[in-house]
């Protein structure tokens, strides 16, 4: 059954920028974008590229290896329509980003 954990500190996921954290060996990649938080697989399905540490453009995550590109609102890809990564519940809570796992 899915829980809500604490992932990390809200204040320490920078604007624009990824944030790779882990939960029970499972890899999420937070962002914050407009002030916002989201939480997408850590995982980049082309080559498994690590999404935590991409940046934001536009309103999507982008991998750092190969620029493949996720909409942070839905988790799917705009460069090759097809692939989705799993776009985790988050929220912030008392200062901290609590993921839905």
């Amino acid at each position: 059954m899915a829980k809500f954990v604490p992932v990390c500190r809200f204040d320490e996921v920078v604007e624009g920028r990824g944030r790779a954290v882990e939960v029970d060996g499972l890899r999420i990649a937070v962002f914050k974008d407009g002030g916002r938080p989201f939480a997408l697989l850590g995982r980049c399905p082309h080559a498994n590229g690590p999404l935590g540490h991409g940046w934001v453009d536009e309103g999507e995550a982008v991998c750092p290896l190969h620029q493949w590109r996720f909409k942070l609102e839905t988790g799917r890809c705009s460069t090759v329509p097809g692939n989705t990564l799993h776009r985790f519940r988050c929220e912030v809570r008392e200062g901290d980003v609590w993921v839905e796992v």
